[in-house]
């Protein structure tokens, strides 16, 4: 990597936390490689490293706009453990906003709702929709109220939150200098060209609590080594000898594979993208756009894998199922966009029970990131390295 572009302290710290041997493991050839060490998915330290150097400064998925379909519904969030809520103002408009009141620091929002305006549950101080300081009572002696209706006060308005919007999925860069959204996509983009991605319409969302580190639902994504073992379902939707390792794109992960026939819950049942050709009708594409907007695509879904780190042990995850249309949203197929969401539900339950068997067993200090497959898992081993390089970039 180009040296010229390393944080000095960062790179000291990392070093510290995985030691001379685990740090050059990210780097390895995938012939000679290992793992991340255990610190790696163990330790607070590496978890805030991650949280104020991968999260914060990168694109992160917030969620679908149609979860705040209508003025003063609001979201709360938290992205690289900083609190931020995404909220659709008066004008229509979505927000991003730091969770927390000017005054002491108090969070605002703690679940979804809506609301007419943020009021701070510990002083009442008072903003509108759109962050702006609307009142603060007491504060200047007992029964005053301060107004600034006038504007005058700006200065402790709720700091914004960089906030970009594509198709209905809201993405949030808490640092505010990401290169810009559509650059971000494009590997993606590129790669779907024949997938009208205007089409997609939110059908609803899965939480998911995960006892195992947030790289592990990712490593765990992205390699199919694992489908035989875990997945039958899957297994005879797409056998093994339709699978390949995958690749990466710049930031962007990608795999692919044809399957011989649609089934329910994949591409049987609902209205398909437009003008998809016979190849792509049974086509499986999917994504993992760095750190974590991991995304499927077949002919009748968009579907989208988002996870966010609440401890080296925990994880919360949001599984999200765009499909093809506005009736496909309709009560004419309720039916099969339940058969959509329950064929999710099952497979990711299936990777639940081996996330947390993967995660107590690096606790083993016989455990030394183990020997990755050269066929199968050389992305996986790049996931952990782009994360190391991230965490040391400038």
């Amino acid at each position: 990597m180009d040296t010229s572009a390393t944080d000095p302290e960062a790179l000291r710290t990392v070093r510290s936390l995985l030691g001379d041997e685990g740090y050059a493991q990210a780097f390895a050839p995938i012939e000679e490689a290992s793992g991340l060490p255990n610190a790696a998915y163990w330790s607070k330290d590496w978890l805030a490293l991650e949280q104020g150097r991968v999260f914060r400064r990168s694109w992160v998925f917030a969620g679908a706009e149609a979860e705040i379909p209508e003025p003063g519904d609001m979201k709360p969030i938290d992205i690289g453990g900083a609190p931020v809520v995404v909220v659709r103002g008066q004008d229509g408009r979505v927000r991003g906003l730091h969770n927390v009141c000017r005054h002491r620091g108090t969070k605002l929002v703690s679940e979804a709702c809506r609301k007419s305006s943020f009021t701070c549950p510990y002083h009442a101080w008072n903003y509108g929709l759109d962050g702006k300081l609307r009142t603060r009572p007491h504060f200047s002696g007992p029964d005053k109220l301060d107004r600034f209706d006038d504007g005058g006060g700006e200065k402790l308005d709720l700091l914004a939150v960089r906030v970009e919007t594509w198709n209905g999925c809201i993405f949030v860069n808490v640092s505010g200098d990401a290169e810009p959204l559509e650059d971000w996509l494009a590997p993606l983009l590129r790669r779907t060209q024949v997938y009208d991605f205007s089409a997609i319409r939110w059908a609803g969302k899965i939480d998911f609590e995960v006892k195992a580190n947030w790289k592990l639902v990712y490593e765990n994504y992205m390699e199919g080594y694992h489908v035989f073992a875990v997945h039958p379902r899957l297994l005879k939707f797409a056998p093994m000898n339709v699978r390949w390792s995958g690749e990466w794109d710049d930031h962007v992960f990608y795999n692919d594979y044809n399957f011989p026939e649609m089934e329910e819950g994949r591409g049987d049942g609902l209205p398909h993208y437009p003008d998809l050709s016979p190849a792509d009708e049974k086509r499986g594409l999917w994504f993992l756009c760095f750190p974590h907007f991991a995304a499927e695509v077949f002919p009748d879904q968009f579907s989208l894998l988002v996870s966010y780190p609440v401890a080296p042990d925990l994880t919360r995850e949001e599984l999200h199922i765009f499909l093809i249309g506005d009736a496909a949203t309709s009560e004419v197929y309720r039916e099969q966009r339940q058969a959509v969401m329950k064929m999710w539900d099952d497979l990711n339950r299936e990777d639940l029970g081996m996330l947390e068997l993967l995660q107590q067993g690096r606790l083993s200090p016989a455990y030394d990131g183990g020997r990755l497959s050269p066929h199968w898992e050389g992305p996986t081993h790049q996931f952990g390295r782009r994360i190391v390089e991230k965490i040391i970039s400038v």
